[in-house]
């Protein structure tokens, strides 16, 4: 009686422990079930495409048009060649989060550094869509330029261009395209979400259109973009302590920020340990030659010779 009694417990239990685990099982099954906003479960087509292949030391083409928010048209090359880094982004202003924060990002990252928009760098956002909104590119420029600025010092258009391809405008879609490829930036559209897949990242570009920087994400850190900035500009803005701190850190392409440079941070030690032996050396020569001297006066005033007084 008490076999059985223990038998019909124990597959009791099983079943009870069967039902429990296909429940959590199910459970587990919703909560780890990817949802994509499109509505269906496959994941946007795009997304095994889009990379940045990092180009640095390469120039960006020369020869590119695009057109601003009010229908102009600009040469890309005018933007070069002022003596000023230019940073640039890539993206679509109807992009639903992504690309305004990475604007947004980067606009607080480059107010935070210091630097001023229009006189130590420029910076301009070109947009990857052919199709364009005009005016949304417009109201993102707006924001920006009032999140950069100030009420004593408030940020320019021209300082900070948005340029569209849309042929609507007249513009060539293809100009966007050869910048997409010269800094490595691969997208795609999706024609399901009707949205770009893209990476969050800006671009740094010396005053000759040379590649020298690429800064990732959408939370920038001030001081990275502000270096990057300096090393860009080969020094010609920043202030000299800029320029001597940025010797004692070096980019770090594995965690992509700049990281203290070990090595830079001992040469400076040594240098001052030197400037601080030096000055105690010309300290105490000056004692010396300033002792001397009194000797030499006494002597003379008693009729001695320096000898006798040193004696």
């Amino acid at each position: 009686m008490t076999t059985r009694v223990q038998r019909a417990g124990f597959a009791l239990a099983w079943l009870v422990a069967l039902t429990l685990g296909a429940r959590w099982a199910s459970a587990a099954d919703k909560s780890d079930k990817v949802v994509f906003p499109q509505g269906t479960e496959q994941p946007l087509a795009a997304l095994t495409d889009i990379d940045v292949v990092e180009h640095v030391g390469d120039h960006v083409p020369s020869g590119l048009a695009f057109r601003d928010t009010a229908g102009h048209q600009v040469a890309f090359d005018d933007l070069l060649h002022q003596g000023r880094p230019l940073v640039v982004t890539l993206g679509y202003h109807r992009c639903p989060m992504l690309c305004g924060l990475v604007l947004d990002g980067l606009a607080k990252a480059l107010k935070s550094g210091g630097l001023t928009l229009g006189r130590d760098y420029t910076a301009v956002s070109i947009s990857i869509d052919p199709d364009e909104d005009a005016k949304l590119a417009a109201d993102q420029q707006k924001r920006i330029l009032a999140t950069i600025g100030s009420a004593g010092a408030p940020a320019h258009a021209e300082d900070w261009p948005f340029l569209i391809t849309s042929g609507s405008l007249g513009g060539d879609p293809e100009a966007a395209r050869a910048m997409a490829r010269a800094v490595g930036f691969k997208y795609k559209y999706d024609e399901h979400s009707r949205q770009f897949a893209h990476s969050a990242v800006a671009f740094v570009l010396t005053p000759d259109g040379v590649i020298s920087r690429y800064l990732y994400g959408v939370d920038f850190l001030a001081r990275d973009v502000k270096f990057s900035l300096v090393e860009a500009s080969g020094g010609r803005v920043g202030t000299s302590f800029d320029k001597v701190l940025l010797s004692c850190f070096q980019y770090d392409p594995v965690n992509r920020k700049y990281a203290p440079y070990v090595f830079a941070f001992v040469r400076v030690g040594a240098g001052l340990v030197f400037l601080a032996l030096a000055g105690l050396l010309t300290v105490l020569w000056r004692k010396e030659l300033a002792m001397k001297r009194q000797r030499a006066r006494i002597a003379r005033n008693n009729d001695l010779k320096p000898q006798e007084v040193a004696r």
